[in-house]
């Protein structure tokens, strides 16, 4: 039986613009930390979580897209992630995925748990693979 499924693959350019936000992120957020109208230690102490938990959140995407060059979703909500050696390695789409009508977010854990995330654009409304993936979002909507 033949599974319903979009095969999209990833833009290293959407992936480099992700990690580029995420190192404004960091920058800004730390600079807020800094500018608290608390004590100097404190702030400190803010300001250097909040670096180190953004900065493993950035390594762990960009080790993430080290490893994959494809995200598959099936209709059943199944997901898989493409390997660097042209495998398909089962994934979980997580809660906080988001499919718009040129945009998509897909936040995966693959079998090892780590997290996925993929910003994926529409190239052009003709794709196949991005009108299955909407078909196949709006029947993973109206089930759950």
């Amino acid at each position: 039986m033949t599974t319903y499924s979009s095969e999209l693959d990833v833009d290293p350019r959407m992936r480099r613009l992700v990690l580029i936000c995420g190192w404004l992120a960091l920058v800004v957020g730390a600079g807020v930390c800094l500018s608290m109208p608390l004590a100097w230690e404190w702030r400190l102490a803010a300001s250097s979580l909040w670096v180190l938990v953004s900065e493993r959140e950035l390594r762990v995407m960009a080790h993430g897209h080290k490893r994959y060059t494809g995200v598959r979703l099936d209709a059943n909500g199944d997901a898989a992630l493409l390997t660097r050696g042209g495998d398909w390695s089962p994934a979980t789409l997580l809660a906080g995925s988001l499919v718009l009508p040129s945009l998509a977010w897909l936040r995966l854990k693959d079998q090892d748990g780590r997290q996925q995330l993929e910003l994926i654009a529409c190239k052009c409304p003709e794709n196949k693979a991005w009108r299955r993936l909407q078909v196949i979002w709006r029947h993973l909507g109206a089930g759950g």
